[in-house]
């Protein structure tokens, strides 16, 4: 959003690659794992596709780890729902609202829309947080990074999801 004029065009070109790999790869990676996967539980139940057991066992290792793997690519994607893409979904809706329902104080009261935005991702279910290190940077009402989820799943999630920003 706001970062990407000062990020510069790797960043740019880094985010695209992931949203391009990740709808490529998913098949792939969810069918050999989930192969592996089944193999692996197959071989514990002393149906073998391998020559040894702790070749079964490895299989299965590794097909959850594809499993995973694929779960971590969908969760880092713009494809992951609405964690961190619908905050920043949320806080650009928070920014409309408070600069439609005050046009004059844009300029001669900006702590005023800043307040109304604070106000309103709070009525969403968003702390401010200045954890990340984006939201030191430039702490306003409008950085996506500088709020997280109250829930404790979503807020887990998007707290890893800022990991990769």
């Amino acid at each position: 959003m706001f970062n990407d004029a000062r990020s510069g065009g790797a960043r740019d070109q880094e985010c695209d690659m992931n949203e391009g790999i990740a709808p490529f790869l998913s098949p792939l990676t969810l069918l050999l794992g989930g192969g592996l996967l089944a193999i692996g539980l197959l071989s514990l139940l002393d149906l073998h596709f391998f020559k040894t057991k702790w070749q079964g066992k490895l299989a299965l290792a590794v097909g959850l780890v594809f499993i995973l793997a694929t779960e971590a690519m969908f969760v880092t994607s713009g494809a992951s729902g609405r964690y961190l893409e619908g905050q920043k979904m949320d806080v650009t809706d928070c920014e409309y609202q408070a600069e439609r329902d005050f046009p004059a104080e844009r300029r001669s009261n900006p702590k005023l829309i800043h307040d109304k935005i604070v106000a309103c991702m709070d009525t969403l279910g968003y702390d401010w947080s200045k954890e990340h290190y984006h939201c030191v940077e430039a702490p306003i009402s409008t950085n996506v990074f500088c709020y997280l989820p109250r829930a404790a799943m979503q807020r887990s999630i998007v707290a890893w999801q800022m990991r990769f920003e």
